[in-house]
């Protein structure tokens, strides 16, 4: 920053390195709390999508939400993607994220995402 800038006026970041688990904010008199912990996700080859994603589904069963009609066709359209020879995994990819982006509007989902971590994570190998 130059002399001639007050302190206010440069909000850019510059990263020069990893950041994973890092807020990253500017401005003036902010405070920040990050709560983040790592995954380890199983190869690839080792995850039975099918049987995740009826976990998932089984999973978010309970939760109280307008949108369940919307979650239920997310993760239908993830699994009849996964029954075809050549799955698109970018759309089961995409199919699960809107399902769990429904999910996470509802108000009850604090619990209900603990126990769907887990299988979050398989899923994303």
């Amino acid at each position: 920053m130059s002399q001639n800038q007050q302190p206010s006026q440069n909000r850019s970041v510059l990263v020069g390195g990893g950041v994973t688990g890092s807020a990253i904010v500017t401005g003036d008199s902010n405070t920040v709390s990050v709560q983040y912990q790592q995954a380890a996700l199983p190869p690839p080859e080792n995850v039975n999508m099918a049987a995740e994603l009826k976990a998932l589904k089984q999973a978010l069963a309970n939760l109280q939400t307008p949108d369940r009609r919307k979650i239920n066709n997310a993760l239908d359209e993830a699994k009849d993607e996964l029954k075809k020879p050549q799955p698109d995994q970018d759309e089961v990819g995409k199919a699960m994220e809107r399902a769990l982006g429904y999910a996470q509007r509802a108000r009850r989902l604090s619990g209900a995402l603990e126990k769907m971590a887990p299988r979050v994570e398989k899923a994303a190998a």
